[in-house]
C-alpha cells in the first residue's frame, strides 16, 4: 500500500523544511506512484437535488459512477465504483474510498464541523486518500480544519465564498464552482417584483431577463435561462481556480452587484423572505448582502425570516405571523417541503382550492423535490397559484463543471 504521507525526515533530504519534526506533507509524486488516485467525497444533503447534481458531475468526470443499470435518479444514493482517467497519456485508477452526509446531531446538513470530524475519521482510516471534493465550500474548509489534514492536500470546493477564494488564492484550496450570486439575487427580486407588478407569465421570464423591464428595473447581464417544464430560472456557472480567483475577490460583495439593474418606478411592496438556515456561510456572507444592497433598488420592503436548518417549524411560524401579503421569496430548509410552504402561504392568503391568487412564491437556494430527490415538477403546477417559480442557478451545469475542473486540475500538475 502507497504511502502519500512524507515525514519531515524524508523532506529535509530534499531541503524541505517543516516547522516540526514529524510533520507531514502531501506529495504528488508519491500519490501518483501506484497509478491510482483515491478521493473521499463530503456529501451535503443527500436529498437535496443540487448536492445530487454535484456528486453526479464529479463521479461522471472521475468515471466512478455506477453504470446505467445501477444508477438512482439521486446519485447521492449510489454505490461508487472504480474509475479511471488518464493524466498525460497514463492511466490512473480512481476511486471513491468514503463519502458520506455532513449532518450534525442536531439535524442540521451541509454542516462543516461535521466535515471537519469526518475528514479526521476517514484520514485515520485510510493512508491511501489523495484528494477530497466537497458539495460545498463551508464543508471544504471544514476538511482542511481536519487536526490530520495533509498540507498540500487538494480541496475542492463549491459555492465561491470569499474566505474560500483567499484560500485558493494562496493555494490551499484548488477550486471552487461560483454560482453567480449577484445574478441569483438580483434574479430573484426581477422575477418576485414582475409578478407584483402584474406582468403576464409569458413576460415574466423575460422582462428584465432577455429584455428590459417595463417598470423600469433594467435587464440583467448574466445569462438566465427558463425551463418552463419546472418553472425555473438558472444562473450559469463558472469555474473558480487560483488562475482566475482575483477576477471574483472583494471586500464587499456589493460591489459585485449587476450595475444594469436599475431602481424601478413601481411603488414599494412590501414581501416576506426566509433563509433556511442562520448559520450558512455561503447565505451570510454572498446571499444575504446583495439581497440588503438590491431591496431599495427593487423598491421591496423585505421582512426576513430565518430558519434553524434542522426543520421548517421556525420559519412556518415566521410566515403565520408575518404581514407582509405582496409576495414571498422562499428558501426551504428540506427541499421536499415544497407542498408544505404553499398550502401555509395559501392559508394565510384564505385562497380556497377552487381560487388562485395573484401573489407570487418564489422559491430559491433548495428547489423542490421528491424523497427520491428528482425535481418535483408537478408541485410547481399548483393552481391555487399564479406565479410560482424557482430561481437559482443551474445545478447540473455546476456539477458538471466542478466535475471538470478536479480532472484539469491533476491534468495540470500531472507530469
Amino acid at each position: 500500500m502507497k504511502r502519500k504521507l512524507v515525514t519531515a525526515a524524508v523532506l529535509a533530504l530534499s531541503s524541505v523544511m517543516l516547522a516540526s519534526c514529524g510533520q507531514k506533507t502531501w506529495s504528488l509524486e508519491n500519490a501518483l506512484s501506484d497509478k491510482a488516485l483515491n478521493y473521499a467525497l463530503l456529501i451535503g444533503q443527500k436529498d437535496h437535488n443540487d448536492s445530487a447534481a454535484r456528486t453526479k458531475g464529479i463521479r461522471e468526470a472521475l468515471h466512478t459512477r455506477p453504470g446505467e443499470a445501477a444508477q438512482k435518479a439521486n446519485p447521492n444514493l449510489e454505490d461508487p465504483v472504480k474509475g479511471s482517467i488518464v493524466l498525460k497519456g497514463t492511466k490512473y485508477d480512481v476511486s471513491e474510498v468514503e463519502h458520506g452526509e455532513q449532518k450534525n446531531n442536531a439535524g442540521a446538513t451541509w454542516d462543516a464541523q461535521t466535515a471537519t470530524a469526518s475528514t479526521e475519521t476517514w484520514l485515520a482510516k485510510h493512508d491511501d486518500i489523495d484528494f477530497i471534493v466537497s458539495n460545498n465550500d463551508g464543508m471544504a474548509e471544514g476538511a482542511i480544519a481536519a487536526s490530520n489534514w495533509i498540507k498540500g492536500m487538494p480541496v475542492f470546493g463549491y459555492d465561491s465564498n470569499q474566505s474560500t477564494l483567499k484560500l485558493i488564492k494562496e493555494g490551499t484550496i484548488m477550486g471552487t464552482i461560483n454560482q453567480n450570486a449577484p445574478a441569483q439575487a438580483a434574479a430573484i427580486y426581477m422575477a418576485v417584483r414582475n409578478a407584483m407588478d402584474g406582468v403576464t407569465p409569458e413576460n415574466l421570464t423575460k422582462e428584465g431577463f432577455s429584455v428590459a423591464s417595463t417598470h423600469g428595473y433594467g435587464k440583467l447581464t448574466s445569462n438566465v435561462n427558463y425551463h418552463s417544464d419546472d418553472k425555473s430560472l438558472l444562473v450559469d456557472n463558472v469555474k473558480v481556480t487560483k488562475a482566475n480567483v482575483e477576477g471574483f475577490m472583494t471586500d464587499d460583495i456589493k460591489t459585485l452587484i449587476e450595475t444594469s439593474v436599475t431602481k424601478g418606478n413601481t411603488d414599494k411592496k412590501k414581501i416576506t423572505h426566509t433563509y433556511y438556515n442562520q448559520g450558512d456561510t455561503f447565505l451570510n456572507t454572498s446571499m444575504k448582502p446583495l439581497f440588503n444592497g438590491m431591496a431599495d433598488t427593487f423598491n421591496l420592503d423585505v421582512q426576513p425570516i430565518f430558519g434553524d436548518g434542522n426543520d421548517e417549524a421556525k420559519i412556518i411560524e415566521g410566515i403565520q405571523a408575518s404581514t407582509n401579503l405582496d409576495g414571498f421569496v422562499i428558501n426551504m430548509v428540506k427541499t421536499t417541503a415544497t407542498k408544505t410552504y404553499l398550502d401555509t402561504i395559501a392559508t394565510k392568503l384564505g385562497v380556497k382550492d377552487n381560487e388562485t391568487t395573484n401573489v407570487p412564491v418564489i422559491f430559491w437556494n433548495r428547489q423542490g423535490t421528491l424523497p427520491d430527490g428528482k425535481v418535483d415538477k408537478d408541485v410547481m403546477k399548483d393552481s391555487r397559484f399564479k406565479y410560482i417559480y424557482y430561481v437559482g442557478f443551474d445545478a447540473i451545469q455546476g456539477g458538471v463543471l466542478q466535475g471538470e475542473m478536479i480532472v484539469d486540475y491533476f491534468q495540470g500538475i500531472a507530469k
